[in-house]
């Protein structure tokens, strides 16, 4: 028996399961499940680096909470170093930096501030927030334009205030204690503030994708079929992190589904395609967690092997278990 992903040949008893979608998305009914095609090792590997950092580290792994998915107790963040970015887009502390954790006395996931500090800006008196670990020299913030000697000139997030004023002092800027500041609305239960997100897709989150798209196309193909060297550019990126020489995922916004809009309320589920491409040479798969981005993979370029019938198309529904076929249209 061999691998699809490393290749090696093994025992039996040196296989496992492996979900085309991670379980972490969802439980479904009949679930498309890989059996003995994909070794033990390289199963541990991608749940240990590849799936973990997709569900934790995502936009769209934020999504398995906001959907119930997965119940709020069980949200894990990467912190400081996760490839996600939340800024508070309203009110007093516009700008700001937070992170999110699940509060055990709310039992909620709430969002917490960064260490940052705000300096003022002269021209439009408005603060702009900086990480820690950001912060200009002090001639550079002034050459920029921002105040750094008038009352309230300097606001800092912390709950250590006094390490960030000795970080502050290392590069020059003096900061005196003036008070504290409280939100307008501190006496709610909760702050309603409008937030904004960016989320940085590196290579380990494509490659995280890339494994679903193999994926689905090894489950309605056999196994001779998914060795073919044509496919080992993708194999080795995903098991491996080597990059082909040439554009394996491309990334966009427009729907899979063609009666979905670019902009608007899309059908709550994942989507997963596969079909030959334009060039009738190349195999393309599609893929779309929660039905938000969508994933374009190249899984073979240039295929050299049997030409067949491999146009598929599924929708997984997180909320009824449902797994439903897609009617075929032009998929590109």
């Amino acid at each position: 028996m061999k691998c699809i992903y490393c290749l090696k040949d093994k025992g039996p008893d040196l296989f496992s399961k492996e979900h085309v979608i991670p379980e972490s998305f969802g439980v479904f009914r009949n679930n498309f499940t890989l059996i003995k095609i994909v070794c033990k090792d390289c199963n541990k590997y991608f749940g240990d680096n590849l799936e973990i950092a997709l569900a934790r580290d995502t936009l769209e792994g934020g999504l398995r909470f906001s959907y119930k998915v997965k119940d709020p107790k069980d949200f894990r963040t990467l912190g400081q170093k996760s490839r996600l970015v939340f800024k508070v887009a309203e009110g007093e502390f516009k700008g700001a930096y937070f992170y999110r954790e699940y509060s055990e006395e709310k039992m909620k996931i709430i969002g917490k501030p960064l260490p940052q500090v705000a300096f003022l800006k002269k021209s439009d008196k408005q603060y702009d927030y900086f990480l820690i670990e950001d912060v200009p020299e002090k001639e550079l913030l002034e050459q920029k334009g921002y105040d750094l000697n008038s009352p309230q000139a300097i606001i800092i997030l912390s709950e250590n205030h006094k390490e960030v004023i000795e970080q502050l002092e290392g590069k020059g800027i003096k900061f005196k204690v003036g008070g504290i500041i409280e939100p307008a609305n501190k006496d709610k239960d909760s702050f309603l503030w409008e937030c904004e997100c960016e989320g940085l897709v590196d290579a380990t989150i494509l490659r995280a994708v890339a494994k679903i798209a193999f994926n689905y196309l090894a489950f309605w193909n056999e196994t001779i079929f998914m060795l073919n060297p044509s496919f080992d550019p993708t194999r080795r990126f995903i098991r491996f992190g080597e990059r082909p020489g040439y554009a394996l995922t491309e990334i966009s916004e427009d729907p899979i589904l063609g009666d979905e809009p670019v902009v608007g309320t899309r059908r709550l589920g994942h989507i997963l395609t596969v079909n030959w491409a334009d060039d009738q040479k190349s195999i393309v798969a599609r893929v779309g967690l929660f039905n938000r981005m969508t994933y374009a993979v190249c899984l073979a370029k240039d295929f050299q092997g049997e030409r067949r019938e491999i146009r598929r198309g599924h929708f997984f529904s997180p909320h009824n278990q449902q797994i439903i076929e897609l009617a075929a249209g032009s998929i590109i």
